[in-house]
Order: structure tokens, then sequence, then C-alpha cells
């Protein structure tokens, strides 16, 4: 029972593994940059669960126009709370979110994105 799950979300669970390597090569890059801010366990975290997680909003929103539109209404609400410090910091943080909806519409575009 469980093989069959696991074999039937077969392509998800490459996405989901290709977004975490993806993720992890984005957080020694900007490393390699000095910037402290992914240093810290927060930052990092952030980066990984991120595409991870709008992947599956993504997927499950791909379907239904009334329940996307009823996400969109509540995931307005929710911001972070705390002060972006830098404008390569938000555009990180975009970049995560693109590699999310990227997976959830076409693999092949993780890997455009990832490499550039």
């Amino acid at each position: 029972m469980i093989t069959a799950l696991i074999l039937s979300n077969l392509d998800k669970l490459y996405a989901v593994s290709i977004l975490v390597l993806a993720s992890v090569v984005t957080i020694f890059n900007v490393g390699l940059h000095h910037q402290n801010w992914i240093k810290t366990f927060s930052g990092s975290m952030t980066l990984i669960l991120l595409p991870i997680i709008t992947f599956s909003i993504t997927s499950v929103i791909s379907g239904n126009i009334a329940l996307s539109l009823g996400m969109i209404g509540a995931l307005s609400i929710v911001r972070f709370r705390n002060p972006v410090r830098s404008s390569f910091e938000l555009v990180i943080f975009f970049f995560m979110i693109s590699l999310g909806i990227c997976a959830a519409v076409d693999l092949r575009w993780v890997f455009v994105l990832g490499a550039s």
C-alpha cells in the first residue's frame, strides 16, 4: 500500500528532491558572496522550505479555480514579520518562490532557472 502510494507520486518526490538540491546550491552560492544572513539557521531553512511550500501550494490549487482564489486571499494575509534587510535578500526569497512554482508547472524550468 505504501509502496503503491510512493510509486504513484514519484514525480512529486523527484520535484521535491530537486528543489532541495537547488536550495542547497543557492545557499552555497549566496554564502560564497559573504551574505551573513544566509549563515543563520532561519535563513538557510527559509531557503530550503520556501520552494517546497510553494510547490505544494501550486500543485494543490492548479486544477481548482475556486480553491486557488481562496488560497490567494488567505496567503495575502500572511506576511513576514521581520523586515527584509536588503533588496538582495528579497530577490533570493522571490527566486525560491519562483523555483517552487516552476517545479509545479514543469520540472525542466527548475533546471533552467537553477542554472542561472
